[in-house]
């Protein structure tokens, strides 16, 4: 199945023109932010806050980190890889000023295939805006006040992989200075990334930088996560636009503002059901104006109405959402993350047994309540796949929902 959803030809949402493309779809005052996947120019570090795939986790909390055993597949047993980390600050509670969900995935697909619900991890972690880590954000407008002294808390950081960056509480039993979460990431590091050669020898910068790569290799590809807000697509703003002048410098020329469709030939046939899976072509439209993203982050925020994800097919929806465990309130959707994130995260997609999905949906405590003595609090991720029916959409069917769409507007 291929990932690159704007160029997918089964369905022909590909050659609707953006006229279609508007009027099929409506865009609320709550737009979406779009994440986009892009190498990282400087180092995505703890104390730049950064979203991100892939990677070593850039922990928020540098003093207290996850440790193998909380992010170890259920399926096969060993230590998932760090998929996303998205940095998510909120005005409410104060204790949520830094806010930070990492989603962890095993990284064989047969684990997934066998029984996703094993093998994938969400976690929240929060701090507010005093806190002994990190300076508070100078907010004033004077760029020449002087920021307070911040002298951050003096700890001993914990011990990472140098794989994965979970936990390292194992060593190497030869040197005693390398750090594994796992036996599992000890044996790969010894056999396949040159440890065993290294050993208890002084590494070169240059060989330094050949074991980097191939421990990296381990684990997903790291990009950073850049945002934007949904629009309309620039074929459809540009479109808006050259109307608006038109009209501008045509004042007596009648305009035509109907979102009504005309339809032509057997598409103007009354036709009351459409035998396919409208939810796929809705997805298929919307992300077909920004193909490139990755993140759909939809927060439901203060006085916002419920959101509801972008669904990939009508069924298989979650019935309900567990509570926070820690709060017992309710959870909300707060990101998806798209199939096209699978082409950045350096997976082989030919394989038989590869990674896939079709959407990933996130849903997280609506109060962002306290951790208290916790850093970490478990959350709630969803994986729906591409239906066979949306998959077999053609240029009738999408010419159907367009008419529907249509009538209700």
């Amino acid at each position: 199945m291929s990932n690159k959803l704007g160029n997918d030809t089964d369905s022909d949402v590909s050659e609707l023109d953006p006229k279609e493309l508007s009027q099929a779809l409506s865009f609320d005052k709550y737009a979406p932010q779009l994440g986009y996947a892009e190498d990282p120019e400087t180092p995505l570090t703890a104390e730049t806050f950064p979203s991100k795939s892939g990677g070593k986790p850039a922990w928020l909390n540098p003093e207290t980190i996850l440790a193998a055993e909380q992010v170890t597949c259920e399926n096969c047993e060993q230590p998932m890889s760090l998929l996303l980390q998205l940095y998510t600050p909120e005005d409410q509670p104060a204790e949520a000023f830094h806010r930070a969900v990492y989603v962890f995935c095993c990284k064989k697909g047969g684990c997934v295939k066998q029984d996703w619900t094993r093998s994938f991890k969400v976690f929240r972690s929060q701090l507010p805006r005093e806190n002994p880590y990190y300076p508070p954000p100078n907010e004033s407008d004077d760029e020449e006040e002087e920021e307070e002294e911040f002298t951050p808390k003096s700890f001993k950081a914990p011990v990472q992989c140098v794989i994965c960056g979970l936990g390292g509480a194992k060593a190497c039993g030869k040197c005693g200075k390398t750090a594994y979460c796992s036996r599992e990431h000890q044996m790969a590091d010894w056999n396949m990334c040159r440890h065993k050669e290294f050993c208890n020898k002084h590494i070169s910068e240059q060989d330094q930088e050949v074991i980097d790569k191939l421990r990296a290799a381990r684990i997903f590809t790291e990009k950073e996560i850049v945002s934007e807000p949904e629009g309309k697509g620039e074929d459809l703003e540009e479109e808006e636009s050259q109307a608006e002048f038109f009209k501008e410098n045509n004042p007596d020329e009648p305009s035509s503002d109907s979102k009504a469709l005309v339809l032509a030939g057997d598409e103007a046939e009354e036709d009351t059901k459409v035998d396919v899976d409208d939810v796929f072509l809705q997805f298929q439209l919307r992300i077909q104006l920004y193909p490139d993203q990755v993140i759909r982050y939809d927060r439901v925020e203060y006085d916002m109405p419920t959101r509801e994800p972008l669904w990939v097919q009508q069924n298989y929806k979650p019935a309900s959402i567990p509570a926070c465990e820690l709060c017992n309130g309710p959870r909300t959707f707060e990101f998806q993350i798209l199939s096209t994130l699978l082409n950045y995260l350096g997976v082989n997609h030919i394989a038989a047994d590869s990674l896939d999905w079709g959407s990933l949906f996130v849903y997280t405590c609506k109060q962002n309540c306290t951790l208290g003595k916790e850093v970490f609090a478990e959350e709630v991720l969803w994986k729906q796949d591409f239906s066979a029916d949306g998959m077999q959409l053609g240029p009738k069917e999408a010419a159907m929902l367009r008419r529907k769409n249509a009538a209700k507007q």
